[in-house]
């Protein structure tokens, strides 16, 4: 298989998410990469060159994943990564909208979005068919 093997980096402050969402994927035959912050995260893309990042909305701040995901879009070397977003994000939207005003009327940044807590098969399938169309 060799350079076939997808990577795929987990970014999120919750650790037993990061491990258990590192784990399903490794069972799936991914390299996974975890980072537990939006900063630790910007580092780890540069070291790790995922093919596709899964990436948490409230992390240091309210919106740090969507402030990464947007500064993803910007930069030609990160702009065509796929991210998939997991957070429960819906449910704070509503008791902190102004947090997320900044983000509201720009084009999405991620390709698709799940809430949490995430059905594994659900994840996996979505993450397999995103990195089909490579």
């Amino acid at each position: 298989m060799g350079n076939d093997v997808k990577r795929i980096l987990v970014i999120d402050d919750d650790h037993d998410l990061v491990e258990s969402t590192s784990a399903l994927l490794r069972a799936q035959g991914f390299e996974v990469s975890g980072a537990y912050a939006a900063e630790e995260g910007k580092k780890a893309i540069q070291d790790f060159r995922p093919h596709l990042i899964v990436l948490d909305i409230m992390m240091e701040t309210d919106s740090a994943g969507f402030d990464l995901a947007y500064a993803l879009r910007q930069n030609p070397a990160t702009k065509n990564i796929p991210i998939v977003i997991v957070s429960s994000f819906q449910e704070h939207l509503a008791e902190k909208m102004d947090a997320f005003q900044h983000v509201l009327g720009r084009d999405w940044p991620a390709a698709s979005l799940l809430e949490k807590p995430v059905d594994p098969s659900k994840l996996t399938s979505i993450i397999n068919q995103l990195l089909a169309k490579d």
